[in-house]
């Protein structure tokens, strides 16, 4: 039962690594996510602010990457789906998308509350 849980997870996390692979290789937007997340942590480490507001401050940057490999997923396969134009297709698309910038809105509101109060 352990092995076999151990395996699962083995194959869960393989799955999960070629999806990052395959993500930053295809998708400019997700490198310069990815890209900044060393500066970013550069810039952390000499922000005078307590520890918990860094660790808050990068979580909420996480969430932007996670978002752009769903929407990089959802285009995928509405692009899969039909190559017409399709209204229903464009809103899923338009919608995922919106998530990211709700979510680019987000960092900013928290990055300057961290570093403003």
């Amino acid at each position: 039962m352990v092995t076999g849980m151990i395996k699962k997870f083995k194959n869960s996390f393989k799955y999960s690594c070629n999806g990052l692979k395959a993500t930053f290789k295809r998708e400019y937007s997700f490198q310069i996510e990815i890209v900044a997340i060393p500066i970013l942590i550069i810039l952390l480490i000499l922000l005078p602010c307590s520890p918990v507001r860094k660790m808050v401050m990068m979580a909420s940057y996480l969430i932007i990457p996670c978002l752009e490999l769903l929407n990089s997923a959802i285009e995928k396969l509405a692009d899969r789906l039909t190559t017409e134009h399709d209204v229903a297709i464009e809103f899923v698309k338009d919608a995922a998308s919106a998530s990211i910038l709700l979510a680019l809105i987000q960092v900013v509101i928290i990055w300057i509350g961290c570093l403003c109060f």
